[in-house]
């Protein structure tokens, strides 16, 4: 999928064939602190039932966000995985989508991480075993 940003008029190139909502997947998404990545992840992986319970992660609250966010080990870029972080252009770095926080449309970069459809899971992702 490719859009342009609204900003710099530069074309942004995204690995998912369309804008993906979260709800119908049963799946949450964070972005990066630079709001270059994403991290996709099931709404009943082990690892956040463990740490969030049996809830939806667009459902949690600001301190189950919190709690979730702790356990998060570094993005592969270096930065944290945040609810608050909006995605970015990768040209002009200004926002171009909201955070899980407002929105439940998320894009995926090249180079997201994606626990439901590779071989990296939750598990490996966060200080919390499942």
């Amino acid at each position: 999928m490719t859009m342009k940003c609204k900003h710099c008029g530069r074309q942004l190139d995204f690995d998912q064939p369309d804008q993906i909502h979260a709800g119908f997947s049963d799946q949450g998404f964070l972005y990066n602190e630079s709001g270059t990545l994403t991290l996709i992840w099931s709404s009943f992986d082990p690892v956040f039932e463990k740490v969030c319970g049996k809830k939806h992660p667009w459902t949690l609250n600001e301190s189950e966000q919190k709690k979730f966010e702790s356990i998060l080990l570094p993005a592969p870029s270096g930065d944290n995985w945040g609810f608050n972080y909006p995605l970015r252009c990768l040209h002009c770095h200004n926002p171009i989508s909201e955070p899980m926080t407002k929105t439940i449309y998320y894009f995926a970069y090249k180079g997201s991480v994606n626990t439901e459809n590779s071989k990296e899971k939750l598990s490996q992702l966060s200080k919390q075993p499942a």
